[in-house]
């Protein structure tokens, strides 16, 4: 019998089945120790038992997660907030799903990360709908925070101010946006907060739309003490896209100003006046990541760059749905995708994955040169896994199109990483455009960790979910439509990032 509930103990997975109801237990505790280890133990239980559970893509100890909310820096620790639909009593002896929470872990690495108590529940009359997306940032040497109250959807939202005495694992809140103050009826007064300070003003940038939904919009916001925020403009009315724009990010990078919506994973390079509080675009519409990959969050800044500057960091939610049901497994959905250094590079939003996550190499292998005749698949007996991250150059000669086959079986079926002649990168039928010229060298950067692909490449980045069975684990490398070469290959597999957590 295939089940994902536990409501009674399956045969064969008492461990398991006790250590979810040992965590269930505690999901509301505050004390640090107490969760920590309760998750922990969940967690390694769960990349035992489930083949297609990431190894080093963060996952919600069981159950839902998606946004990742408030990731921020702060006396050297990396926080990372999310979305989060913990399993909670039904007061009847079974369990449910909690309404939207903040989850929370800590890192000091950005790699291994240590779950602490949920942050944030909705347990007002402001957000007992579900504590919905926002950002955090540093006040008073406090990490504070700014949320979307969710009481019924877009028709009606509070904007909450929450701050933290103890470091981030407790924290107060205050209601400090009314639904009445929205821009329009059909514009709630808080979608989404990225938060920032202008001299001695604070700004908020907030999803929204204009009048009767003809045009997405980023609400900008002001507010001289976190608690009185008046509504300034639609920062980007010459921006065309979509009618309703979620997550709006306008980020600085590099001397210019990125516009980040969610609608879709758009962007756009431009200017940003200050005084006209309006925003230029000056390159067509890109895309982040035509993949299975929503909810980007650029707002963690490090001083981790090159001798230590600065650099931004952006967090997005690997879209992967629910994987197929496992005996005696919880149920558990979605993950997020590996963190991104990004800056602007001829003319668009490059990303590169975080050089931290070289920490989980091992086993290192190496492929020379080989010619890779049209159409026929040719083995990597060196190279077998299902979290492994391979960097591949080829030269692509007359082939269409060339790259790798993961998660394949010995025939060769299995997902296809590619690079093609018009400039573009993808995973199987999802494409994006990097814009490298016809006849130039390609390296593709493909990081493959169970139910989760991630392909990198000249600045652009596919995400895709992967849920392959646990004997689909050969690589291939082709070519499609003529010969191709296959400059050199270098590959590891990869540790979990919880095994710190683990052993404590």
């Amino acid at each position: 019998m295939v089940s994902n509930t536990l409501d009674e103990p399956q045969e064969g997975h008492s461990d398991i089945h006790e250590t979810i109801l040992n965590y269930r237990k505690v999901i509301k505790s505050q004390h640090l120790e107490t969760y920590r280890a309760a998750a922990s133990i969940v967690r390694w239980h769960m990349i035992e038992a489930d083949p297609y559970r990431p190894l080093y893509h963060f996952t919600g100890v069981e159950s839902w997660i998606n946004d990742p909310n408030g990731p921020i820096y702060h006396e050297d620790k990396y926080h990372l907030f999310y979305q989060f639909d913990p399993q909670v009593s039904d007061g009847k002896g079974g369990w449910k799903r909690s309404k939207r929470c903040w989850g929370h872990a800590v890192s000091n690495d950005l790699v291994h990360w240590v779950d602490w108590p949920v942050a944030l529940w909705p347990d007002t009359p402001y957000d007992y709908g579900g504590v919905y997306s926002g950002n955090t940032f540093i006040h008073s040497g406090k990490i504070y925070g700014l949320y979307t109250g969710n009481v019924s959807g877009h028709r009606k939202t509070y904007g909450i101010l929450t701050w933290s005495e103890d470091g981030g694992l407790t924290f107060k809140k205050r209601m400090v946006m009314h639904d009445n103050q929205r821009p329009n009826k059909d514009s709630p007064v808080h979608w989404d907060a990225q938060v920032w300070k202008e001299g001695d003003t604070w700004c908020q940038l907030i999803g929204g739309t204009t009048e009767r939904r003809e045009q997405g919009a980023a609400w900008l916001w002001k507010s001289r003490d976190l608690n009185n925020w008046k509504l300034q403009r639609n920062i980007a009315p010459s921006v065309k896209h979509s009618n309703y724009w979620e997550l709006p990010y306008l980020v600085p990078v590099d001397g210019r100003h990125a516009l980040m919506v969610g609608a879709g994973n758009p962007y756009w390079i431009g200017t940003y006046d200050v005084e006209t509080m309006e925003f230029l675009p000056e390159t067509r519409l890109r895309e982040v990541d035509t993949g299975h990959y929503y909810s980007f969050n650029p707002h963690m800044v490090d001083d981790k760059g090159p001798n230590g500057s600065q650099r931004r960091l952006m967090l997005g939610w690997a879209t992967i749905g629910r994987p197929p049901a496992v005996d005696g497994v919880p149920y558990w959905e979605s993950a997020h995708s590996i963190p991104r250094v990004i800056f602007i590079k001829q003319d668009r939003l490059w990303q590169e994955p975080i050089p931290e996550l070289q920490c989980l190499r091992w086993d290192r292998k190496e492929i020379q040169a080989q010619v890779l005749p049209a159409n026929k698949p040719v083995p990597l007996r060196a190279f077998r896994g299902d979290a492994l991250e391979i960097i591949a150059s080829f030269d692509r000669g007359d082939a269409k199109r060339c790259g790798l086959i993961v998660r394949a079986d010995k025939e060769g079926n299995g997902a296809q990483v590619w690079a093609d002649a018009d400039g573009n990168i993808g995973i199987n039928d999802i494409k994006n455009q990097v814009f490298h010229k016809p006849r130039e060298e390609v390296a593709l950067r493909v990081f493959v960790d169970r139910g989760v692909l991630e392909v990198y490449c000249n600045g652009g980045a596919v995400t895709h979910k992967c849920f392959a069975g646990s004997d689909c684990a050969e690589v291939f490398a082709f070519g499609e439509g003529g010969n191709c070469t296959l400059m050199s290959l270098e590959g590891w597999k990869m540790k979990s990032m919880w095994e710190q957590a683990h052993s404590g």
